[in-house]
């Protein structure tokens, strides 16, 4: 099954959904491990679905802590890889209780195809650009 845009919007938009719920249960299964996350701050391995829960927990709790309750994808680029693979260009909008952003992040995710039609982030790069 090949990668279309709208397979890749809608994973985003569930992701988008669980990270504005706090529905980490959700966030976890929607990556594929092991993982990589990189940024300029930090590059590490995931090879265990407790760290993907541990981090989104402690980030769900700060998003609240700063007032700030949903996420909002906008797909920028989708490039195929493979047959089972595609670089992903995402900003999200971090918005506020009356829906006004305040902050934006710009991730590329390396996604994988799984044999069930399925969606998982593999590598999560967090570009400053």
């Amino acid at each position: 099954m090949p990668f279309s845009e709208e397979m890749i919007t809608s994973f985003l938009q569930r992701y988008g959904e669980a990270l504005s719920a706090g529905d980490v249960p959700t966030i976890v299964s929607s990556w594929q491990i092991p993982a990589f996350v990189l940024s300029d701050q930090e590059a590490h391995a995931v090879t265990e679905a407790a760290q993907v829960e541990q981090f989104f927990t402690e980030a769900v709790a700060s998003y609240r802590a700063q007032g700030l309750v949903s996420t909002i994808p906008e797909l920028l680029q989708v490039e195929p890889l493979g047959q089972q693979i595609a670089s992903v260009d995402v900003r999200w909008s971090v918005r506020d209780p009356a829906g006004v952003p305040k902050a934006t992040e710009h991730i590329r995710y390396i996604l994988r195809l799984l044999e069930d039609g399925s969606l998982r982030v593999q590598v999560s790069l967090s570009l400053s650009i």
